[in-house]
């Protein structure tokens, strides 16, 4: 927002632009575009707090401050501070908890609902709340389950169910193509990701590289597809054959 500043018998005025950076979220392991609060100065590997819809939690700076906020982006979540040694000690405390009562959840949920699939438990960093993540094929009753985790706890337990997807986020893994599973890496659309991106890349429906370890289409399919919409990316059919046989491709423009 602008700021008037007197300099001697002159006023100027000093316009503050909106800063950004991309940061990892440790309640669930995904990669935000994090806003800073006017005047913060944050550099790669700052660890923030971060407002997210289940409460205050830590997150880990993956870049400098950015001005432009990347055209698309959605999901912004807002930076409350820098994280201080107590608030980092307590996150640390927090982690050790989820680890070593992990068991515990599990054959807990297992003993009232059996047919679901535990992923893993995460403190609020206040401790004000443990949020349990899990994959289930259909809708389950959890309240006797809640109210044995919340004796154990004592605090206010909130049951996440996610979909394969997010639960291959959730838990990090490794692509077909050797590297870091891209819903862990980059912010992706999910819902975008569909049967229709194949058929509009002209690619085969039968691939099986186009199956990622979560079971759905691989999500790198969406990021060319706005190339495909404006003809950029065509392959000219009329050239099908000098592609085969000079293995040169013709491009559309």
């Amino acid at each position: 927002m602008p700021l008037l500043i007197r300099n001697g018998h002159l006023y100027i005025f000093r316009i503050e632009l909106e800063m950004y950076v991309y940061i990892r979220v440790f309640l669930d392991n995904s990669m935000k575009v994090g806003e800073l609060p006017e005047g913060m100065e944050v550099k790669k590997g700052d660890y923030l707090v971060v407002e997210t819809k289940l409460g205050l939690d830590i997150a880990k700076s993956l870049s400098d401050m950015i001005e432009i906020i990347p055209e698309g982006t959605k999901n912004t979540l807002k930076v409350i501070s820098k994280a201080t040694e107590e608030q980092l000690r307590s996150f640390r405390e927090n982690e050790g908890m989820s680890k070593r009562n992990h068991d515990k959840v599990k054959s807990t949920l297992r003993k009232h609902l059996p047919d679901i699939n535990f992923l893993k438990i995460h403190f609020i960093l206040d401790k004000s709340k443990v949020v349990v993540y899990y994959t289930s094929e259909k809708r389950v009753d959890f309240r006797e389950a809640v109210k044995e985790l919340a004796s154990i706890f004592k605090t206010r337990i909130e049951m996440r169910q996610v979909s394969s997807r997010e639960a291959f986020r959730l838990m990090g893994g490794i692509g077909i193509c050797g590297m870091e599973c891209c819903c862990s890496k980059f912010d992706v659309e999910n819902d975008h990701i569909s049967a229709n991106l194949v058929k509009e890349q002209s690619l085969s429906e039968v691939n099986a590289k186009l199956i990622g370890p979560c079971g759905k289409l691989v999500c790198c399919l969406s990021y060319e597809q706005e190339n495909y919409k404006d003809g950029k990316c065509l392959i000219c059919k009329s050239a099908k054959n000098n592609y085969q046989e000079k293995n040169r491709v013709w491009i559309a423009e």
